[in-house]
């Protein structure tokens, strides 16, 4: 593990490239968010992990970041689609509200049960979004999206 495990470090060590510091999970089913926050945990120890059963929740830290401390703001966001009160796709729409150096700094990963064709397709139709997994993560598909999906 030791080998695979210095590989994942090298990404935010490597000298003009942006190192990728905070990582939110939203997904209304907590025994999710600790399985993906373990497993971010042991293959980037020093990312910080913020979950949230609430996308609402989220939504207004993000706000709240964007106007007072846009360093703090996550650098992705894994997102379910399915929760309750505000699901993914209108998480997705407030997101959209936000301003554009919030949505050109924070990308989006749909981290969700849904394999419907059409919830794919929908997830294109957002400009922050780059990919859609089921879930839950591993840490090889993690450590491709880090290393493909950094801001350079």
């Amino acid at each position: 593990m030791k080998e695979v495990h210095s590989q994942y470090i090298y990404l935010s060590t490597m000298k003009g490239v942006p190192s990728i510091n905070h990582i939110f999970l939203i997904d209304d089913d907590a025994v999710i968010n600790m399985i993906n926050r373990k497993i971010i945990a042991l293959t980037y120890p020093s990312l910080k992990v913020s979950s949230y059963m609430h996308a609402g929740v989220a939504l207004d830290r993000l706000k709240q970041w964007a106007e007072s401390e846009p360093s703090q703001l996550p650098d992705f966001i894994f997102l379910d689609i399915n929760m309750p009160e505000l699901d993914g796709w209108e998480f997705l729409d407030e997101f959209m509200k936000l301003p554009a150096a919030v949505q050109e700094k924070v990308q989006v990963i749909m981290l969700t049960s849904s394999i419907d064709i059409s919830d794919i397709a929908k997830s294109r139709t957002y400009k922050p979004v780059i990919d859609f997994l089921s879930k839950p993560l591993n840490a090889d598909r993690l450590n491709t999206l880090m290393v493909s999906h950094r801001k350079m």
